[in-house]
């Protein structure tokens, strides 16, 4: 049955809490000019548990009592303030409606969990405008005082979803200098978008930050070839360059050709990331003919780069294939150990698509250890969908009983773990892992357990 959460209630009870801790900061330091309250911190982990925001309050005095060169940096940086505080709900009641939010974001599918994490960003907005506006009516903040909702992720859109335009150039005039210089971009002929984006590629100040600069050259596309070619042969550039240049994908022979080139002359971390690219461009092959000259580090980060979570910045990432994985383990199994260090638990794992599911189902049975891990960690996504639950879990439970190796098993738990309660159908399997030789296994399987709230 579908958890329902009381959003009137909730919002009442944020918005109450906001009133009252920001009005008794006010009584509590008479004579102080308030000029903001800020929720941040909304942590939260896809599919998962959601939390409620810090909140912290800061006045002009506090921060001129800051030294004037950090004073810009600390304006709305929340944490470092001295009013900021966690559990700020009345009566303690912060991990009930914690629990309560995550409980219905996960009852159902991921794009609920999404919906429902959506409806909780707008409703905190909605309780930042309500409350700012009660704090006026109270007489305990004076207009110019603003309650703002701030987020690493939808940093831009949730303040300008708060603030009126005016507020915005006032207290946040970054974003207003990030609206002008993104449209000076669009007014720039493609080659010149591109060639002014990678001279901003490595630089810390202006308005436009690294991602927003790399997904503009990503969205260029092969438009963006040429400006990225000639960064190739700047030390300590070729790597930024590289690694875009196999985000784009669908290269042309000048693209290949420079990688190849570059491969040869360049060392240390350029190196590296030109061999990445080659692979993640689909032509490992052209590492491998050098893999002789080429530091090991080179040779095992390029054969792993298409396995690994690097590959989701990709436009469009080419299909899952083990097979390039599986040439290079039995042709240079020396390397196999420092290739596992790439491939061992705890390591990122490429995203896959439903298409790409045939592909790590057949991983399942490979006689490489390798190859299962990676195959066991990329099926354990609810995201695929239930259809693709249907077939992948059984499957998921033979690993947990018959994988001949103890860290495939422990895994196989784990991905079941992730499948939350469309998996609890498998609660026998797993708690048959109870009694595994393996440590590891059977502590993976008693974590279940607790999850999904079955008896140890």
């Amino acid at each position: 049955m579908t958890v329902r959460l009381d959003w009137a209630e909730f919002e009442r009870t944020l918005l109450d809490g906001v009133v009252r801790f920001v009005g008794s900061a006010v009584r509590d330091h008479p004579g102080e000019r308030f000029y903001a309250a800020v929720l941040d911190h909304v942590y939260r982990e896809e599919d998962g548990p959601i939390a409620l925001p810090s909140l912290g309050i800061n006045s002009v005095e506090a921060l001129a009592r800051e030294p004037a060169e950090q004073q810009a940096e600390l304006r709305w940086n929340a944490p470092d303030w001295d009013l900021y505080r966690d559990g700020w709900l009345p009566d303690g009641s912060t991990e009930r409606w914690e629990q309560a939010l995550t409980a219905e974001a996960c009852s159902g599918t991921t794009r609920q969990w999404q919906a429902t994490f959506d409806r909780y960003l707008t409703t905190l907005v909605r309780v930042c405008r309500r409350a700012r506006t009660t704090l006026r009516r109270n007489g305990d903040t004076h207009p110019d005082f603003v309650v703002v909702l701030l987020d690493d992720e939808h940093h831009e859109t949730l303040i300008k979803r708060v603030l009126t335009a005016g507020e915005v150039r006032r207290h946040f005039p970054e974003l207003d200098e990030r609206s002008v210089a993104l449209a000076g971009l669009a007014a720039l002929p493609p080659a010149d978008r591109a060639a002014h984006l990678a001279s901003l590629l490595g630089t810390f100040d202006g308005p436009l930050d690294r991602d927003t600069v790399e997904a503009a050259l990503r969205d260029l596309g092969p438009a963006a070839f040429p400006a990225l070619l000639s960064l190739l042969r700047t030390p300590d550039r070729a790597w930024q360059a590289a690694k875009l240049l196999a985000d784009i994908g669908r290269p042309d022979d000048s693209v290949i050709h420079a990688l190849s080139a570059e491969l040869r002359q360049t060392d240390g971390p350029d190196q590296e990331w030109i061999a990445v690219a080659l692979s993640r461009l689909g032509r490992l092959d052209l590492v491998l003919d050098q893999a002789e000259s080429l530091p090991p580090d080179v040779v095992v980060g390029a054969v792993s780069a298409p396995y690994t979570s690097f590959r989701d910045d990709a436009v469009a990432p080419p299909p899952l294939d083990y097979q390039p994985l599986v040439d290079f383990i039995e042709r240079w199994p020396t390397h196999v150990s420092a290739l596992g260090q790439r491939f061992a638990p705890g390591q990122g794992a490429c995203e896959i698509a439903a298409n790409e599911v045939d592909a790590a189902v057949a991983g399942l049975t490979s006689p490489h250890v390798l190859v299962r891990w990676h195959a066991v960690k990329v099926l354990g996504r609810r995201g695929l969908g239930r259809h693709v639950g249907r077939r992948v879990l059984p499957l998921l439970g033979r690993t947990v009983r018959q994988d001949p190796d103890a860290s495939v098993r422990r895994l196989a738990v784990l991905s079941l773990l992730w499948w939350r309660r469309d998996s609890l159908h498998l609660a026998d399997v797993v708690r048959q892992a109870l009694e595994d030789p393996a440590e590891e296994v059977r502590q993976a399987a008693a974590a279940w357990l607790r999850e999904q709230h079955e008896p140890v």
